[in-house]
């Protein structure tokens, strides 16, 4: 039975504070991308917001159980039978998180929180705790994703948790700086090479000034699809627009079957060094 699924990443440069914009944007381009097939439409982190929104972060903070949001995506995913995967501030009470989530055609599929936040994000956000994965269902087959976002990219153990656990594809939602544009090209392919998971890597483009600080944040782009090789199927520079590919999930089996770095890793000797790691706290004492 043939396994190819069509995906599609949107890049675009969201405006600060701008929801209405924004949005009006990114549906349109996932519009164009849905109507081609797509049957997985990708977006960058904060898609609807922007980055650079701190001093309004409670603001933009979603309430999970009902939003517009919400809404437009579902209906998208209900029209064309696919699935949304975007990325919002999640608004818990008092607690705000930076939250991917997959919106299919009965709704929230579920959502997962970053776990690893990068620089003052620590002061926006709390960190998730979890590395739920997804089963996403269509016609003739079914595939299994795990959600990572941006800074997360280089934290291999991440990727690996959810490989171990099932995923095929990798979806990474970012807002990632030009200025670390080789941590992105590098660690994307090796998640995909150490894994033999295909790589969904969407990132924004142009920049945001952030209010706060006065400076100016420029965003790298440079989205791509990855195969279980760590080979890129197709990408996207500094510019705004859609990247659609077909991928051929079976190429996972066969990629981890010719590399089984999954199937040799020892699970209990791992555990056993990080306890005696954990235990002797000495790393934690270092200043990296």
């Amino acid at each position: 039975m043939s396994k190819i699924l069509k995906v599609a990443l949107i890049q675009f440069s969201p405006i600060s504070y701008d929801r209405k914009a924004n949005l009006k944007k990114s549906l349109n381009l996932a519009k164009n991308a849905l109507e081609d097939g797509a049957k997985i439409v990708l977006f960058p982190e904060l898609f609807d917001s922007g980055y650079c929104i701190e001093d309004r972060d409670k603001e933009f903070g979603l309430d999970f159980s009902k939003n517009e949001i919400f809404s437009k995506l579902l209906e998208l995913a209900k029209t064309y039978k696919a699935y949304m995967i975007a990325c919002s501030i999640e608004k818990v009470k008092s607690k705000l998180y930076d939250t991917a989530y997959v919106i299919g055609k009965k709704g929230i599929l579920g959502k997962y929180r970053k776990i690893y936040l990068w620089g003052d994000e620590i002061k926006r956000f709390k960190s998730g705790n979890e590395y739920p994965v997804f089963k996403l269902n269509f016609d003739e087959f079914s595939v299994k994703v795990g959600l990572q976002i941006c800074y997360e990219i280089g934290f291999g153990e991440g990727a690996r948790f959810l490989a171990l656990k099932g995923a095929e594809i990798l979806c990474y939602m970012a807002a990632f700086g030009k200025a670390r544009n080789y941590v992105w090209d590098l660690a994307s392919k090796a998640r995909a090479l150490e894994n033999g998971q295909f790589i969904l890597a969407c990132n924004r483009s142009g920049s945001e000034i952030s209010k706060l600080s006065q400076e100016e944040l420029l965003f790298a782009g440079n989205s791509r699809i990855i195969n279980p090789k760590g080979e890129i199927l197709g990408k996207i520079t500094q510019k705004e627009g859609v990247l659609i590919r077909e991928i051929d999930l079976e190429e996972v089996a066969i990629q981890r079957e010719n590399l089984p770095y999954l199937k040799d890793i020892d699970l209990k000797l791992n555990s056993k060094i990080l306890k005696k790691i954990i235990k002797e706290k000495k790393w934690l004492k270092k200043k990296f």
